[in-house]
């Protein structure tokens, strides 16, 4: 994106995420969802969801055009060999979710999470795991092409929410975002100067500011 763009943080009270854990249920008991998968969702996921299907709505992407949705997934648990005592770096793959712009806009919202989830959870094979590693130097010209002509299709989101805990927590962490990054959004822990946010989330977000009203609208319409 070469346009104009503005970046915003948004708060997500934990009543927002409570209403979204509603919605879900609500989704999955119409469609005999539920029946189908045993292992629960997580909050992530829901938001997750919610935040990638708000921003493909408010860029009006081209409806047969390909969004992806680029995940973090930590390995750390399922190395094997498992990495050496005391090494401190990142351990992760980044597996991804790709839907229409159509599917992805009209799709429940349930089906997004699930989508999710299970890509989440295939993961953490170790056959996929290697399979991984055996690329990490390559560049997937395949996924990239996913959406090389669709501006604004590829997204990712990571959690900051646990950022500092090992130091009682921080007040507020503002995240230093090169502008340009438009596809990177990041979830931070609620300001401890907010008392009122207990339990929910602050989103940052960089879109065309064109777009950006429409997210907030999207993001509030399940709300």
């Amino acid at each position: 994106m070469t346009e104009d763009v503005v970046r915003e943080i948004l708060n997500i009270t934990s009543e927002d995420i409570t209403k979204l854990k509603k919605i879900i249920a609500e989704d999955e008991e119409i469609t005999n969802e539920k029946e189908k998968n045993e292992v629960a969702v997580t909050s992530l996921e829901i938001l997750e969801a919610h935040i990638w299907r708000a921003r493909c709505r408010a860029l009006k992407l081209n409806e047969e055009g390909t969004t992806v949705f680029g995940l973090f997934v930590r390995i750390r648990g399922v190395m094997d060999p498992p990495l050496p005592e005391g090494y401190y770096g990142n351990s992760f793959v980044n597996p991804s979710v790709a839907l229409t712009v159509k599917e992805l806009s009209e799709s429940p919202l349930s089906r997004v999470v699930r989508l999710i989830a299970d890509t989440k959870r295939a993961a953490l094979d170790k056959r996929y795991v290697l399979g991984k590693l055996s690329e990490i130097e390559r560049i997937n010209l395949k996924e990239m092409a996913l959406f090389k002509d669709n501006k604004g299709g590829w997204m990712t989101l990571t959690d900051w929410r646990q950022v500092g805990y090992q130091y009682d927590g921080l007040v507020n962490i503002i995240p230093l975002v090169p502008m340009r990054m438009t596809y990177f959004c990041i979830l931070l822990p609620a300001s401890q100067a907010d008392p009122g946010m207990s339990g929910g989330a602050r989103l940052l977000v960089t879109l065309p500011r064109g777009a950006m009203a429409m997210f907030k609208e999207e993001i509030k319409n399940a709300f």
